[in-house]
Formats: structure tokens, C-alpha cells, sequence
């Protein structure tokens, strides 16, 4: 396990609010290189909710598709300015990891290669995550 997987692995112990059912059933499925942008998301995602007592939240699943960061989440009983706040957050992390090589975290572009959609850097490509 690399050092990155294990950090992703602890958020689940470092935010229960966020991971209430504890890990993931799947893991978090990409590659090591959003595991900044992933802590940092939910990192925010804990200080919006320290404001909304009553929120439940739930991560359902982190993966990637067509080459971006998906981030699936429940969230129930939040005042209406918690839910924006939420979804902002979930949003501009998502965006962001177009611009972000799975792999490795450096700066990248989205690619096309054989009907596949990938975030790699030049060193990267094309090796898998």
C-alpha cells in the first residue's frame, strides 16, 4: 500500500461525520495523485457541516469517470445554505481534478486515447494509475 492509499484510507477515521458507515465499500477508486485534492475536499466538506449540527452527510463512493474525480455523497436534514456550500465544494474538486494527473498530482490535462478518458501528465502517460 502506498503512502497515499493509507492516507486515504485514514480519512475515513479522520472525518466520521463524512465516512459515517466507516470505509468505503470499494475503496477510493483512482489513482494516487487526487489524494491532495480528495483530503482537501473533505477537509472543507467537515467545516461546512460543523455549522449545520442537524446535517447528515454519508460518502457513498470516490471514483474516477471519463477521466474526472466523482464524488457521490447523501446529504439530509441541511439548511439550504449547507447544501450549496456542499455542492460548491464537491464541484470545484471535481473540476480541478480535470487539471490534476491522477498518477502522480502534477499539473495535467484531460486526454482522449482509444475512447478512454484520462487525467495523466507527460510522465505519466500513457501508464495506467
Amino acid at each position: 500500500m502506498t503512502e497515499a492509499r493509507a492516507r486515504l484510507d485514514f480519512l475515513t477515521v479522520t472525518y466520521p461525520r463524512l465516512f459515517p458507515v466507516g470505509p468505503l465499500a470499494w475503496g477510493f477508486e483512482h489513482g494516487d495523485g487526487w489524494t491532495e485534492l480528495i483530503a482537501t475536499l473533505c477537509e472543507r466538506l467537515n467545516t461546512i457541516l460543523e455549522a449545520d449540527s442537524d446535517a447528515r452527510f454519508g460518502v457513498r463512493q470516490v471514483k474516477e469517470k471519463f477521466g474526472a474525480l466523482r464524488f457521490y455523497y447523501e446529504l439530509k436534514q441541511a439548511r439550504d445554505d449547507t447544501v450549496r456550500l456542499i455542492r460548491q465544494a464537491v464541484d470545484l474538486a471535481e473540476t480541478a481534478s480535470a487539471s490534476v494527473c491522477e498518477s502522480c498530482g502534477r499539473p495535467s490535462q484531460m486526454r482522449r486515447d482509444d475512447g478512454w478518458y484520462t487525467t495523466r501528465c507527460e510522465l505519466c502517460y500513457p501508464n495506467p494509475a
